[in-house]
């Protein structure tokens, strides 16, 4: 949005800088006059409404979350803390500032699994987490369905698959190449428990 509408949008990149983020992912933009980065955490509320202030916020897209499915069976209060109570913070930072529309990237695992031949998923369907991070997102969909009902919020909810793109995190990535056959993965292991050590 901000290299294909310059003057239609200034876009704000809110972010705590986690272990998986990096400011290289947006240098292409640092000169842009229609980008800001502004580094905080989505669970501390005066961060979030000192952002949404002073840079006079009309529109969240909500993409900030603990994400990697293998770390939440390890880091589940880690999960729940960013994806539901960040989730609330920045609802309830935005219904104090007036926000216009908040669009909040869920993801399609609050559907839990989904077999080969069965019927396909509508958003109506039956959400049926399997794992911490799917029931986090999913409980986080939950309050900003509340806050749609009991504070008239304009949000939308996109349950989508993988978001990804260049700079993207190797643990998040999706595995582009099968698995090498086992008789080549056995020979590798083979050969490198019988190599001197270097």
């Amino acid at each position: 949005m901000t290299l294909t509408y310059p003057h239609a949008y200034n876009v704000v990149s809110f972010d705590k800088l986690d272990y998986c983020s990096s400011l290289n992912n947006t240098r292409v933009l640092n000169d842009k006059r229609n980008f800001t980065f502004h580094q905080g955490d989505i669970t501390n509320p005066s961060e979030v409404i000192e952002c949404l202030e002073r840079y006079n916020i009309d529109t969240v897209f909500h993409f900030a979350a603990q994400s990697h499915v293998d770390l939440s069976f390890g880091n589940s209060y880690g999960f729940t803390h960013t994806n539901v109570y960040g989730t609330h913070v920045l609802l309830e930072s935005a219904k104090k500032v007036g926000i216009k529309r908040f669009i909040h990237i869920s993801t399609d695992e609050v559907y839990g699994e989904v077999k080969d031949g069965d019927d396909d998923l509508l958003e109506t369907s039956i959400l049926a987490p399997t794992n911490p991070y799917a029931a986090s997102k999913a409980a986080a969909e939950m309050l900003v369905h509340s806050y749609q009902k009991s504070f008239k919020l304009p949000a939308i909810i996109v349950r989508s698959n993988n978001v990804y793109g260049p700079h993207q995190f190797p643990e998040s990535m999706p595995s582009l190449y099968p698995p090498p056959p086992a008789a080549l993965t056995n020979h590798y292991q083979k050969s490198s428990q019988n190599s001197p050590a270097s």
